[in-house]
């Protein structure tokens, strides 16, 4: 029989069964199999095995499935060995003495697993075209298992002999012989999935295409497992067709629609994103542990603890306001945080799976995830996706290494990985250094002398060179300033290393960078509550325009994301503003805009973005808003401002507000300042005090020497108070000025908020 597959090749087994069984002989080789089987065939007709014998074997192994008694396992089978000396050449008689053996072998940890092989190589060759008896191999080779030595399970794997290669050639050859046999094609399909390398992607598809035109194509399991292997192998439109008609032949529902999510929101589909949170309102054995294994790659502990209490429509609504955060905290659109998640999956799928589970660690080897699929990089990846980028270092007596940079506005995160034992199992380090060894590392720790003396060394670090100028300077240093690089470089890793492992992101790049100035003011209130300013001013030499009959168009979008202490948005905007100019805006120039927010009170992180046009943009780094409530006396952020900005915003009809984001006023003018008094009642007594002094803001009340000081006592109108001032600049030099207001209360409560600012010449 011609047959595509490897032949299955396996060591003898240590104590055959001999004569009660087949008479004496040794467990056989499958390409000896083969050809016994080959030549048997030219000697007698094949047959089928009927639908007959199958309804047998399905109802034996449902007997067996019943019984747990290991004794009375053992008692039939001696009976079955004695009927078996008699007739030898029953084919029914070995498969059903191999699932027996099978049965065994679960309840007895592993003994008689070696048997179960053995009867089903013999059924293969009494009836080479009988699907059960490749089916029974597979099984049989998957329970025997691979060595645990991880040296050995790796030489295996490398060459295709570990027990899952050995199963996938069995189960394909079943869907071979008849490609309707569903259980093998389902299987052969789970089975290539789980493997790690040599893995039987092709086979199986090619089974599960051949089966197309048969009885089982229509069978759920099929186009389920067909649906998984398409997406496997990158047949993305394969795979939802497939698995499309899973739901709609009476597949699972919760896991279909999971499954056809994974497979349309890997390639950043929209249309899987309802299926996504449709398939986590079913509650069922089968995809809510899928969903959790999802979200667990990078989900924290708490997090995973708020998906477990949710159950059915309560679950898909928890899963919408956690991608919805995430989206947030990345200041994303819609869902990509969503599609982008799986897209890494599927990545990580392709390059860092593990090739084996028994995983070894030096003691420089600092990450201990706990993961059995992916190894250290994957992990990173699945947490921060594509770097920004990365290096490696080939050299005779090097291991292999990579170093991956993210280049975030929060600060740069630095990984290196190193792969010591498996070359397919990359581990985090702390240092560049650690790849030569825990030892050396030590060693190179105390140096006195120059890292380039060492050839190996100068070039590592050279290598590294784009990853961060530090690498620079250690390679140049000498004397003490070793030293000092050195442990800031290993610092840099070890903060990498916990920030990196315990967060996750998915953060904005752009091509090319602008120059903005941004703040952020929590100041104004309406009848929807308290709100936060965001002011910008962007520098036309960074500005690149559109150009229409009208003049040039600028593009402005601004993302801005409140985020409480658990990092959850409590307030978002994402905001697109077309300007018109007439003219080009001239480099020395700024664009000027204005958005707003509401948000509740509270201290508050914050992250904003400005995009201009679709590859320019600049990400600030996170920074904190201060936002009053109205019901206790405090002070809004101060917003100082000039008219000739052009920037302006109505907080009342009688009160118009200017705008300053660029924080530079000349000696010529008056600055607009404006805040807003909460939490006093009409009639309260307030004593007001503003100081302006030159530098920093410690100390403004209370001491002289300040270069304006103004005292005023004032009573409140509500609780909300707009105060519109004026403040005459002409006394102050060139320089970088606080302006402080303080407003006291008759009860003697009080606060204060600070703001600077820099004087320019004319």
């Amino acid at each position: 029989m011609n047959s595509p597959f490897a032949p299955i090749n396996r060591p003898a087994a240590p104590q055959p069964r001999g004569p009660a069984v087949t008479a004496p002989r040794p467990r056989c080789p499958a390409m000896a199999i083969a050809a016994a089987a080959a030549l048997m065939m030219l000697a007698t007709p094949l047959r089928a095995q009927s639908a007959a014998d199958r309804m047998a074997i399905e109802s034996w192994r449902d007997t067996l499935s019943q019984i747990s008694d290991t004794i009375m396992l053992l008692r039939r089978e001696r009976l079955m060995i004695t009927e078996a000396k008699a007739d030898r050449d029953n084919t029914m008689l070995h498969l059903r003495l191999g699932f027996l053996s099978l049965r065994y072998g679960d309840l007895a940890a592993g003994l008689h697993y070696e048997d179960a092989a053995s009867e089903f190589e013999w059924a293969t060759q009494l009836e080479p075209t009988w699907p059960y008896a490749w089916y029974g191999l597979g099984m049989a080779e998957l329970a025997i298992g691979d060595s645990q030595i991880a040296i050995v399970t790796g030489l295996k794997t490398m060459v295709g002999k570990d027990a899952m290669a050995r199963a996938a050639d069995a189960y394909a050859r079943s869907a071979e012989v008849d490609p309707g046999f569903v259980q093998g094609l389902v299987e052969l399909s789970n089975t290539a999935l789980a493997q790690r390398v040599n893995i039987r992607l092709d086979v199986a598809l090619d089974a599960l295409r051949q089966s197309a035109g048969t009885k089982s194509a229509a069978n759920p399991q099929v186009l389920l497992a067909r649906g998984r292997i398409e997406r496997e192998v990158g047949s993305p439109d394969s795979a939802i067709a497939a698995l499309t008609a899973y739901l709609a032949n009476g597949g699972d529902k919760g896991l279909g629609y999971l499954e056809l999510a994974r497979a349309q929101l890997g390639v950043g589909l929209d249309a899987g994103v309802p299926n996504y949170y449709d398939g986590a309102g079913y509650d069922d054995t089968l995809s809510v542990p899928l969903y959790r294994q999802d979200l667990a790659y990078f989900a924290s502990a708490e997090e995973l603890a708020g998906f477990d209490s949710t159950a059915g429509q309560a679950r898909s609504a928890w899963l919408r306001e956690f991608w919805t955060g995430r989206d947030n905290l990345s200041l994303r659109g819609a869902n990509e945080r969503l599609k982008e998640h799986y897209r890494r999956l599927y990545y990580c799928r392709q390059n860092f799976r593990l090739a084996s589970v028994n995983r070894h660690y030096n003691i420089e080897e600092i990450y201990h995830s706990g993961s059995q699929e992916f190894d250290d990089r994957g992990m990173i990846y699945m947490r921060h996706g594509t770097p920004s980028d990365r290096s490696f270092y080939a050299a005779p007596g090097i291991e292999p290494n990579e170093t991956w940079v993210y280049r975030h506005p929060d600060g740069d995160l630095v990984f290196h990985f190193v792969s010591r034992e498996d070359v397919q199992d990359y581990k985090l380090v702390e240092s560049l250094l650690d790849i030569f060894g825990y030892a050396t590392a030590v060693q190179l720790q105390g140096a006195t002398t120059s890292l380039s003396s060492n050839s190996t060394t100068e070039a590592l670090l050279t290598s590294r060179e784009n990853i961060s100028p530090l690498y620079t300077k250690m390679k140049g240093a000498g004397g003490a300033s070793i030293s000092r690089y050195m442990a800031e470089e290993r610092s840099t890793g070890r903060q990498s290393y916990q920030r990196g492992t315990t967060t996750d992101s998915y953060e904005l790049r752009f091509d090319r960078p602008i120059s903005a100035k941004v703040k952020v003011l929590a100041v104004g209130r309406d009848s929807a509550g308290a709100l936060v300013q965001v002011a910008y001013a962007i520098a036309g030499g960074s500005l690149t325009g559109i150009t229409t009959s009208r003049g040039q168009v600028y593009p402005v979008r601004v993302r801005f994301s409140v985020l409480d202490s658990a990092g959850k948005a409590v307030a978002s905007l994402d905001t697109t503003r077309f300007f018109l100019s007439r003219t080009p805006v001239p480099v020395t120039e700024h664009l000027v805009g204005r958005a707003q927010v509401h948000a509740p009170p509270g201290v508050h992180q914050y992250r904003i973005m400005i995009q201009q046009g679709e590859a320019a943009g600049i990400i600030l780094p996170t920074d904190t808003v201060r936002i009053s409530p109205d019901t206790r006396h405090s002070i809004s952020d101060l917003v100082l401002g000039r008219r000739a900005n052009n920037l302006s915003w109505v907080a009342a009809p009688e009160d118009t507000v200017y705008f300053n984001p660029l924080e530079t006023f000349r000696r010529t003018e008056e600055m607009q300042l404006y805040y807003e008094v909460y939490g006093a009642a009409p009639g309260t007594p307030m004593r007001t005090e503003i100081v302006v002094r030159k530098g920093g803001s410690g100390g403004l009340f209370g001491k002289g020497g300040s270069a304006i000081s103004l005292k005023f006592d004032e009573v409140s109108n509500g609780y909300t108070d707009r105060e519109n001032r004026t403040i005459d600049l002409s006394r102050l030099k060139a320089g970088t000025y606080t302006l402080g207001v303080k407003v006291t209360r008759g009860d003697s409560s009080n606060d204060y908020r600070t703001q600077q600012f820099t004087i320019i010449d004319p």
